[in-house]
């Protein structure tokens, strides 16, 4: 593990014991030497918190869900507000790609969280300012991994069941991928 990533793990890790409206939904751990062919084929469903998942040119692995009342960000926490709470979800990204992608600005992978009405939100904007991301405009290139902060602003009262997401590449008209978040099949 880089020294980057190790940082931005602890900086994380404080930031969520400070804000936690409750604790880690999963405590699966990372595995990032796994190898591509090593990963789950995109499909609608069945994919679990923990395993890697290929759509296009990337492969995920969602190591931890996490629901917050605030969430630290250069210059300090950003507040969900009373009605509001923030999902993170701590992932590793692989690009599998032959082109480098911007994991923080561009958002080469469409992502949003689904809650059990099957409504879809969007991530925040500002994901290069969570400690430890990727800045904008940094590439990663292609064949490489990193570890990335998605974070969702969603209304307190919702019940977060699945992570959707399509990767670049050939096929766009392919469906996403969807991760269970639901806390009784997390592994």
């Amino acid at each position: 593990m880089n020294t980057r990533t190790t940082a931005a793990t602890a900086a994380l890790a404080t930031a969520l014991l400070l804000t936690a409206c409750s604790g880690p939904r999963d405590t699966a751990t990372p595995d990032a030497s796994a190898a591509p062919d090593e990963t789950a084929t995109a499909a609608a469903g069945g994919f679990k918190v923990g395993e890697e998942v290929r759509n296009g040119g990337a492969v995920v692995k969602i190591s931890k869900v996490h629901e917050v009342d605030g969430i630290l960000m250069d210059g300090g926490t950003r507040s969900a507000g009373a009605k509001g709470k923030y999902v993170a979800l701590e992932t590793v990204v692989l690009n599998d790609t032959k082109a480098g992608m911007d994991l923080a600005c561009s958002l080469p992978i469409d992502s949003s969280l689904i809650d059990d009405q099957g409504r879809r939100y969007d991530a925040i904007d500002d994901l290069d300012r969570i400690p430890g991301n990727p800045e904008c405009d940094e590439r990663l290139q292609p064949g490489s991994k990193d570890w990335m902060v998605l974070a969702y602003r969603v209304p307190k009262s919702v019940n977060i069941t699945a992570w959707e997401f399509s990767g670049p590449g050939p096929g766009s008209d392919r469906e996403p991928s969807t991760i269970d978040l639901d806390e009784t099949s997390a592994t």
